[in-house]
């Protein structure tokens, strides 16, 4: 069964539209209740859905700086900014209101400033993580937190790419002043979860085991492996493991720069070197940065492929077939 309910100029909210004119109202049918307007009647659950939003914002605020335990749940879960901000003024607010209060999307810098100096919460660990999480936090106050916060969330906010570069730059910067002074098995883990900036500080650090877990990291990819082996700073023996690599080592572009590397292995740059195109050995050859021990076995492949070199004469390449390319160091 359905009831029509036929109404003008109704002052009624949930029924008004747009302007004044006539029109029909169709509900479902259900124990009706008579509103405020009394010239329709709505189901009860309407009527108190309604009555929950007829709350005026300041009202609401009124609510929010005397509101206790559940009261004071619901009302901050309320959407507007300033209600949000008397909550945080409460005396009530416990723990977890104020980090529930951070997580929201419509908070306000300075309700995010105001939590974070707040006697209430100074020892409050999640509160101070969820507020270096959120974007909106204060840049200074995230740059003032950053010292309280543990090393794997460190990198966690590090490649956050919805905080800022200033914090998260500041986050690899502290935890490359750790590193050295690091348990290996914190370095381990860590490299499991790092970026690639603090991966290259975890490299740097020397152990060829914290090296090889890097390398494993599902963080790198092909273009920052480049810039790693181009990179001065890299030492020897991650310039080896990398180039007997299962993953890296087979990569064209990897092994374009492991060839240009000082440090490669000579037995592999030669295997490398057959898998080039005859266009990019041309350009190796003339690199000036390429190692000299190097370019003899270019210029013998560029031969057997039939391409002409031009030598200068100083650069004289007696190489015998029977040399042994991993004895050339």
């Amino acid at each position: 069964m359905r009831i029509h309910r036929r109404r003008r100029n109704s002052v009624c909210p949930p029924c008004s539209g747009e302007s004044d004119v006539k029109q029909e109202r169709v509900i479902n049918h259900a124990p009706a209740t008579e509103n405020e307007c009394g010239s329709c009647f709505l189901p009860d659950r309407a009527v108190r859905r309604y009555n929950c939003t007829m709350i005026t914002i300041e009202e609401r605020m009124k609510a929010a700086l005397t509101a206790e335990s559940d009261a004071l749940w619901k009302i901050i879960r309320d959407p507007h900014p300033d209600v949000l901000s008397q909550a945080a003024l409460n005396r009530n607010l416990t723990e977890e209101m104020a980090v529930f209060i951070v997580k929201g999307k419509t908070v306000t810098a300075e309700t995010l400033g105001f939590l974070a100096t707040d006697i209430r919460f100074k020892h409050s660990y999640k509160l101070k993580l969820v507020l270096c999480r959120n974007p909106r936090t204060p840049l200074r106050v995230v740059l003032s937190l950053l010292k309280f916060i543990r090393l794997f969330d460190m990198a966690d906010i590090a490649k956050d790419q919805n905080i800022h570069i200033n914090i998260r730059q500041k986050v690899e910067h502290l935890i490359a002043e750790r590193v050295p002074s690091m348990p290996l098995g914190n370095k381990t883990a860590l490299a499991k979860r790092a970026n690639m900036n603090i991966l290259l500080s975890l490299m740097e650090s020397g152990d060829e085991r914290v090296a090889g877990v890097c390398l494993d990291s599902q963080s790198l990819t092909e273009a920052q492996m480049y810039k790693i082996i181009n990179r001065p700073a890299t030492k020897a023996a991650v310039i080896r493991m990398i180039s007997g690599h299962p993953k890296w080592s087979l990569s064209y572009n990897v092994r374009f720069a492991l060839i240009r590397n000082f440090f490669t292995p000579m037995n592999c740059v030669v295997k490398f070197i057959k898998g080039m195109k005859t266009a990019d050995l041309k350009d190796l050859y003339s690199d000036p940065k390429i190692p000299t021990s190097t370019k003899p076995f270019i210029f013998r492949e560029l031969s057997e492929r039939g391409e002409t070199v031009e030598i200068r004469e100083d650069e004289v390449y007696d190489l015998p077939d029977d040399e042994d390319p991993a004895a050339v160091q």
